[in-house]
């Protein structure tokens, strides 16, 4: 392979630094695919644990919710997701009394819903712990 005079190294090197400054903000808009918005916990540990939930737990908290509750639009960057950070744009309420009887794990987390899904979030952080959707194979993620 031939060496390359000064002027072509240079012309090299050039290309490729304009390759990384072209490449480097396209990859910076594509948000992370496991975490909703905010800030990614640092790591597994302070990452929030999914609440468990059965199915007729799943399919109580969705009925009564979405028939009580008002259905946010999800803002954007943010996807329902455990784990994921809940902006302070979507409404987030307390579990109602029969919903904490009928799920008393989730007696200690606030409920909202985005894009007709039901989350479940845990009010000091505001992570998702669970989300809740109207179809039963999917109904926690």
């Amino acid at each position: 392979m031939p060496s390359l005079s000064a002027p072509g190294r240079a012309i090299v090197l050039l290309s490729a630094v304009l390759l990384v400054a072209i490449a480097a903000p396209a990859g910076a808009q594509a948000p992370p695919k496991d975490t909703g918005t905010g800030v990614a916990p640092a790591d597994s540990a302070s990452r929030a644990r999914a609440l468990e939930l059965t199915p007729a737990q799943r399919l109580a908290v969705y009925q009564s919710i979405t028939q009580t509750h008002k259905n946010n639009a999800a803002p954007v960057g943010f996807r329902a997701t455990v784990g994921a950070h809940v902006p302070d744009s979507v409404e987030l309420k307390p579990l109602s009394d029969t919903l904490a009887k009928l799920v008393p794990q989730a007696r200690d987390f606030s409920i909202g819903m985005v894009e007709k899904e039901v989350i479940l979030v845990d009010p000091a952080s505001r992570q998702v712990v669970a989300v809740v959707t109207q179809e039963p194979t999917n109904a926690v993620h």
